[in-house]
Parts: structure tokens; sequence; C-alpha cells
């Protein structure tokens, strides 16, 4: 089942919702399954951490937040990862030319400034990162989107 384009931040995709459904929590990935430190972190404060809207975008997307692909960090500052499948209409590019190192950069945009929270949206083939295989096998139109962020502990510092 394909929607058509939703919007999510700075980015609009079009998504198919059952193979989205069928790639969460996929064994294999780095959290699946995890209960350390970090992903506990997560689940339990995620509702705090991410805007109103964000939290709306990703249940339109189909995306269980409670499962994200990878999660780790230091202290209250995660890396948090999660795939969907479908195709980017449009969006801010994931590299961006850095004159001072004379080649491209990871480009994370920044959603808000305090608490800090950046997302980087690429298709899972451009990306460093495991990614979950569709029912073909393969990680074609699974999208990654790579957020950083400092988790919020309570209502009261959102």
């Amino acid at each position: 089942m394909r929607r058509p384009t939703i919007n999510f931040s700075q980015w609009k995709f079009s998504v198919d919702l059952k193979e989205t459904s069928d790639i969460q929590n996929q064994e294999g990935l780095p959290a699946s399954g995890c209960d350390c430190e970090d992903c506990s972190s997560w689940r339990k404060y995620y509702i705090y951490s991410l805007p109103e809207d964000l939290l709306d975008s990703f249940k339109r997307i189909g995306v269980d937040l409670d499962y994200p692909s990878d999660c780790y960090g230091s202290g209250d500052n995660l890396r948090v990862i999660f795939h969907v499948v479908g195709e980017i209409q449009i969006g801010p590019d994931s590299k961006i030319f850095n004159k001072n190192l004379n080649e491209n950069i990871m480009n994370y945009v920044p959603i808000r400034q305090e608490p800090w929270l950046s997302v980087m949206v690429l298709p899972a083939r451009d990306s460093f990162e495991p990614s979950p295989k569709r029912a073909n096998g393969t990680d074609h139109g699974v999208i990654c989107i790579d957020m950083r962020l400092k988790l919020v502990k309570s209502s009261e510092n959102a």
C-alpha cells in the first residue's frame, strides 16, 4: 500500500506502509531486541525528546519508535536511526560540501537548537549504517532517518 506524499519535517516521502511495517524491529540490526541503557532511555523518554509534529510524522509513515534500527550515544546525547520503505520526493541533501575540509560531509539538518535535535534523511544504500532488508532481500527503496539529539527526560524541559 503506497501513500501519496507525506511530510516529514523538511522532507516529503511516498511510503509503502505494509513494507515499512514488515522491516520494523528486524532481527540482526544493532538495536534489535536491545535493552542497553541507551535503548531503554530512548524508549522511556522519546515522547519528551521529539516535537509533536515529528512524533505525528513518524506515526504517519509507520515507524514504531520503540524499536529503532540503531541507538547509541554518550550520556543524554543519542544517535537514533529508523528506516522506512518508500521514496524521498523532496528535502535537504544528505551531504553538503565543506570548503574548509574540501570534501562532502553529512548534512544533519537542525530541527531545533535547544534541546538539540538534528535529522539526516538518505537512501539506506548511501548510509554507512546497517539497514533492514525488504522481503526481496535488498535495501532498494529503504530510507534511513538518522537523528542526533539531546534526550529530554521530562515534559518541562521539552
